[in-house]
């Protein structure tokens, strides 16, 4: 029973994040009141005041819409915060379709596990399709845990950034554990 419950709430956040990735405009994040919002030529990242800092692909940066002067180094890590944005946006898109496929195969299983009369057909289904699924998750909270790095290095380099920085250590942790719990 453990199995079944812990794949039915897999499934539900991984449909939530293939929903969440098939918004075609892009994604948005909220973390404690500020947001990410996850495009693909541009980054848009809002404080609680509404303030707004924007990272283009090419690693121009603009706080309040305007264009701030960046060092090589500033650009660099601008750029990288970028391309592990787009990153992590592409693996939560594979995530739900692998959360879709998830529902579908134990969708598959439990009909099959009625002809044969066989519970132990769900069981295995679930089982295989959860390792595959936690591997996803596992990269998604690797992948905020980088974001976060560069994003701190990023304030490191740039004070101005500072308020822009969304990602804290208890946005990091609390991917894991809710990765490990669900």
């Amino acid at each position: 029973m453990y199995l079944q419950r812990r794949v039915a709430r897999i499934a539900v956040i991984a449909l939530l994040t293939l929903g969440l990735g098939a918004c075609g405009s892009g994604t948005s994040i909220s973390m404690g009141g500020q947001s990410i919002d996850l495009h693909a030529s541009h980054i848009l990242i809002r404080t609680r005041s509404g303030d707004t800092a924007e990272i283009l692909r090419d690693g121009d940066l603009r706080i309040a819409g305007r264009a701030v002067t960046l060092t090589p180094a500033q650009r660099a890590l601008t750029t990288r915060y970028f391309t592990q944005a787009q990153v992590a946006l592409f693996d939560g898109v594979r995530t739900g379709i692998a959360g879709a496929r998830m529902a579908g195969s134990v969708i598959g299983s439990l009909f099959s596990a009625l002809f044969h009369d066989d519970s132990r057909i769900i069981n295995h289904t679930a089982h295989a399709q959860t390792v595959t699924l936690d591997r996803h998750v596992a990269r998604l909270c690797a992948e905020i845990g980088a974001i976060r790095s560069t994003q701190d290095q990023l304030v490191a380099r740039l004070p101005a950034f500072a308020p822009y920085a969304a990602i804290d250590q208890r946005s990091v942790k609390s991917c894991w554990v809710n990765a490990r719990n669900s």
